[in-house]
């Protein structure tokens, strides 16, 4: 069983010992990983430490701000870099799920490296879980903070040392190192975010108007799930183009979009299918059909309307580790007052759906 005090007792002379009197670079992205890394060291190593956000663009609203008033009382010095249209115009108009995570990494460690000249820093702090570098390794899809565990040197590429200190644990094992330092609860019980945060809920090809779309739906459909404590729970945006087809009986439409899966311990890129469910509760025959194809994620069709080019699926997830996930059976009337709201306030949404695959075959995240 995880003990946080030993953990802290035991990391500490660790890192009071590889930093000596450098100083370290901690990246935030608000997602209680990185968060709690950088807390940790903070108070391990005091202003040695300098924690750094880069607003990349693909934040979920308005989440710097609330970021740094979140942490104003355990990381005071936070710095808040704004690079939203570096990393929005670098990007538009990529395609493919693991083009756009690659191409991320690239922007965010050389945007890293700046900041590492601008404070002589030596070494980088990052909140690299277990989770990340086993998809990662596994080649299920690149988790841009996972470098050393791909073989990756960073002193080369980038001119920095790398520091995780939480790389042998996972997120319930995070989630009590947080409490435990007095995260406020506003991170320690946060979402999980992925470092590319929006960026790989926008799926298919990057444009401005989609990616908005997604973070005003996001901002919905967290407001009414937050009640429920649920493990992870978004929105992700795609065009709504597609065909109908059946398949062993079924009568399904399959998106042009494709999103990522797991298959046998292995990396699957296959379609999105939506399928009419009377309950979702009741999805999982679906689901063992579909999968069978080309297929990673299977959708309950909630609300549509004539008019509209973008599809918003709302997914949600209850898990332990991240490793493993099953689908939450999300009230009927709570469904339908999201797809309502989003509908009603969204312009070129045309449908919602509810996604209601496992992990595996899908995985939590679409890209």
């Amino acid at each position: 069983m995880f003990d946080p005090a030993s953990f802290v007792k035991e990391i500490g002379p660790q890192l009071k010992q590889k930093v000596g009197n450098e100083r370290v670079l901690a990246a935030v992205s608000g997602g209680v990983d990185s968060t709690t890394a950088a807390v940790l060291a903070y108070n391990l190593l005091g202003n040695k430490v300098i924690p750094v956000l880069i607003d990349t663009g693909f934040l979920r609203k308005n989440e710097a701000e609330k970021i740094k008033a979140y942490l104003s009382n355990v990381l005071p010095n936070l710095i808040v870099v704004d690079e939203r249209e570096t990393f929005t115009s670098e990007i538009e108009g990529m395609e493919e799920a693991e083009a756009k995570r690659k191409k991320f990494r690239e922007l965010f460690y050389s945007s890293i490296s700046s900041l590492m000249r601008k404070f002589n820093a030596k070494y980088l702090m990052q909140g690299t879980i277990a989770a990340d570098w086993v998809e990662t390794q596994g080649g299920i899809k690149t988790q841009h903070n996972v470098l050393v565990q791909i073989g990756i040197d960073t002193e080369k590429e980038w001119g920095f040392t790398l520091i995780e200190p939480l790389a042998d644990l996972y997120k319930n094992e995070v989630r009590e190192l947080a409490r435990y330092l007095k995260l406020p609860k506003e991170i320690s019980e946060r979402q999980p975010f992925p470092g590319p945060g929006l960026l790989v809920r926008t799926i298919g090809k990057l444009t401005r108007e989609k990616l908005e779309v997604v973070r005003e739906a996001n901002d919905i459909v967290e407001k009414y799930l937050d009640p429920f404590n649920y493990s992870q729970y978004f929105a992700v945006s795609f065009k709504s183009d597609g065909n109908f087809v059946i398949l062993d009986g079924i009568d399904a439409f399959l998106y042009k979009a494709r999103a990522t899966g797991v298959k046998g311990d292995v990396r699957a890129y296959g379609n999105i299918a939506k399928v009419e469910c009377s309950d979702i509760n009741a999805a999982k025959s679906f689901v063992d059909t579909l999968v069978k194809y080309d297929i990673t994620h299977v959708l309950c069709s909630l609300d549509e309307r004539s008019n509209g080019k973008y599809s918003i699926a709302i997914r949600a997830v209850i898990t332990e580790d991240f490793m493993t996930a099953d689908y939450a059976r999300i009230p009927k009337e709570v469904l339908e007052k999201i797809s309502s709201e989003i509908l009603q306030k969204i312009p070129n949404v045309k449908e919602v759906l509810y996604d209601v695959t496992s992990k595996p075959p899908a995985t939590i995240e679409f890209e």
